[in-house]
């Protein structure tokens, strides 16, 4: 009772709001806009980002509302610095005359909403109501569940993320974790089709479907695969994929997190807005790379961009695809490109890309092979890095949902992230493409 009484306390409490005015906005637009309501106590008006941010640090505020017009790099500037330094806070933007692609971007740097000027007081606190609500829920669900969420990571395409995504996922689920995979790239995922999994429900009919967004909801809208994995599945059009931005992403994450016990992402590559807000949210990040120069650079400066990004690197996992290729590269040479040595060390397999192409994931179709092992060892990486004993599965055994996933689709596209093909073989002394002038980490 006396926690409930404190709660309610809390809910009651005003929440103190800073506004912060960008260059050029008009005030008076702004301030007749502002609700006038017990809920909302505006603590502060400030004109121009860094006297916005320097009272940002000296003032107890809860709520910061950014109101600019047009195109404003400051105010993308004053946002991105806002959810990277008080995470806690929600940012809205109070936009007027701005292009939908400045919108895009705001969203894109981590704001929770944007309202359009002029508004009514009614709407603007209406629209602020839902942010608080929303972020006092993920709060919520952050105290009840904090699963640990893996990010598969590979700057460059084909190195085997889906594959290594797909396997990972079922691996811990067959140590009998509960487990949700999300395909995030958005415009040619092939999540699904790895893992057999039928796309009767995807990403963007979950956008499409409206309302407000909670565990049942997302769990209707997820595809089980015979391992017990849950699948949000991509897109099945890439036309559909700009429908899906980080906002939503960053909302379905505490959800999944809350009600499993592991959350795999499959990323696309590069460095997309959708999988930076995957990075930021992740417990881990599993760096994909393989035995040729290309990927390897690649994968250097995917290492770099995390540093800059100001992951930690205890928590970056380096998972080496094709391990065995005989490509006049060896382990040297890796750290000397890349900068450390790899974490686990995934061999080439015959059976892989048949087992791609029969959708079933090669810890399942072919448990004792070399492959299969190797993606157990990579699951059993992040289950003692959690305090979890991997408890090695009986081959074939695995846990079951209740219904059968679709599986077979033989003769349909390959996965892009086909992990078994040989590479090509290496000309010449290999060793001498490799010097890429890498620093050392």
């Amino acid at each position: 009772m006396c926690t409930r009484r404190a709660e309610d306390t809390r809910l009651q409490h005003p929440t103190r709001t800073l506004v912060s005015l960008d260059a050029g906005i008009d005030e008076e637009i702004v301030r007749a806009a502002l609700p006038a309501t017990t809920d909302i106590q505006i603590v502060g008006v400030v004109r121009g980002v860094d006297e916005s941010w320097t009272t940002l640090q000296e003032t107890p505020a809860e709520l910061l509302l950014i109101a600019c017009t047009g195109y404003s790099e400051q105010a993308l500037f004053l946002i991105a610095s806002t959810v990277r330094e008080r995470p806690g806070i929600p940012v809205v933007v109070l936009a007027h005359a701005s292009p939908d692609g400045f919108l895009r971007r705001v969203f894109e740097v981590g704001a929770d909403d944007v309202v359009r000027l002029p508004e009514s007081p009614e709407q603007v606190n209406f629209a602020l109501q839902k942010v608080l609500a929303r972020k006092r829920a993920a709060s919520s669900l952050g105290d009840n569940g904090n699963a640990p969420m893996i990010c598969v990571l590979g700057p460059k395409g084909g190195t085997g993320k889906t594959v290594t995504t797909s396997n990972l996922a079922v691996a811990l689920a067959q140590a009998g974790r509960s487990v949700s995979a999300v395909d995030l790239d958005l415009q040619f995922g092939d999540l699904a089709l790895a893992m057999g999994v039928r796309p009767e429900k995807t990403m963007y009919d979950l956008v499409q479907s409206g309302g407000s967004l909670d565990s049942d909801k997302l769990n209707a809208y997820t595809m089980p695969h015979e391992s017990g994995v849950r699948v949000l599945v991509a897109p099945t059009r890439p036309d559909q994929a700009s429908s899906i931005g980080p906002e939503f992403l960053r909302e379905v994450y505490p959800l999944l997190r809350a009600t499993s016990d592991f959350v795999v992402l499959d990323s696309s590559p590069g460095f997309t807005p959708e999988v930076i807000s995957a990075i930021d949210a992740s417990t881990y990040v599993c760096m994909i790379g393989t035995l040729d120069t290309l990927s390897l650079k690649n994968t250097r400066l995917g290492l770099e961009t995390l540093e800059l990004m100001g992951y930690d690197p205890d928590r970056i996992l380096l998972a080496l695809n094709r391990a065995d290729s005989r490509v006049g590269i060896g382990d040297e040479d890796v750290l000397a490109v890349v900068g450390r040595r790899p974490d686990v060390r995934i061999p080439s397999d015959v059976e892989v890309p048949r087992a791609v192409n029969e959708g079933t994931p090669i810890v399942l179709a072919k448990p004792d092979s070399s492959a299969a092992k190797a993606f157990r060892a990579l699951a059993g990486e992040f289950l003692q890095r959690e305090g979890h004993e991997p408890g090695p599965a009986k081959p074939g055994e695995t846990r079951r949902s209740g219904s059968a996933s679709g599986r077979g689709l033989i003769g349909s596209r390959r996965s892009r992230d086909d992990n078994g093909t040989n590479p090509e073989t290496a000309q010449g002394d290999a060793r001498k493409g490799l010097r890429l002038g890498s620093r050392r980490r």
